[in-house]
C-alpha cells in the first residue's frame, strides 16, 4: 500500500484525500493549492500569529526589550552596529514553544495580557 503511495496510483484511488504543503513564504503554497478543483478540494493556511502578529515578532520584540536594558548593548542597537533576528524555522521551534508558556505570565518571565495586547 505505502509503495502505491509512493507511485501515486493509491493515492489518487482513494475516496478522501488529505495533502500538507508546508514551506516557508513565497515558495508556492497558496499558488499550487489554488490549481486544485474547488469542487473537491478543500484549501485550508495556517501560520504561527497571535492575533494579527506573527508569533516570531512578539518574541524578537520581548528579546529586543530585553537587550535594550543592557546599557552596552542598548547603545549598540541604537546605532545600528549590530542588530537582532530570529532564527525560527519550522525544524526550530523550541523558541515558540518556550514563549508559548509565557504569554500573560508574567511570574515566568512575560508580558501580562495587556501589555501584549499593546
Amino acid at each position: 500500500m505505502y509503495r502505491d503511495n509512493l507511485t501515486g496510483a493509491g493515492f489518487w484511488k482513494s475516496p478522501r484525500k488529505a495533502i500538507t504543503l508546508l514551506g516557508m513564504s513565497g515558495s508556492g503554497k497558496t499558488t499550487l493549492a489554488s490549481r486544485l478543483p474547488r469542487q473537491t478540494w478543500f484549501h485550508y493556511s495556517g501560520d504561527y500569529r497571535i492575533g494579527t502578529r506573527y508569533l516570531d515578532e512578539s518574541i524578537l520584540d520581548n528579546v529586543k526589550r530585553e537587550a535594550m536594558q543592557m546599557p552596552f548593548l542598548a547603545e549598540l542597537l541604537r546605532s545600528d552596529s549590530i542588530y537582532l533576528c530570529h532564527n525560527i524555522s519550522i525544524h526550530n521551534l523550541k523558541p515558540i514553544a518556550s514563549f508559548l508558556g509565557m504569554i500573560g505570565n508574567p511570574g515566568l518571565g512575560g508580558l501580562s495580557v495587556e501589555e501584549f495586547k499593546r
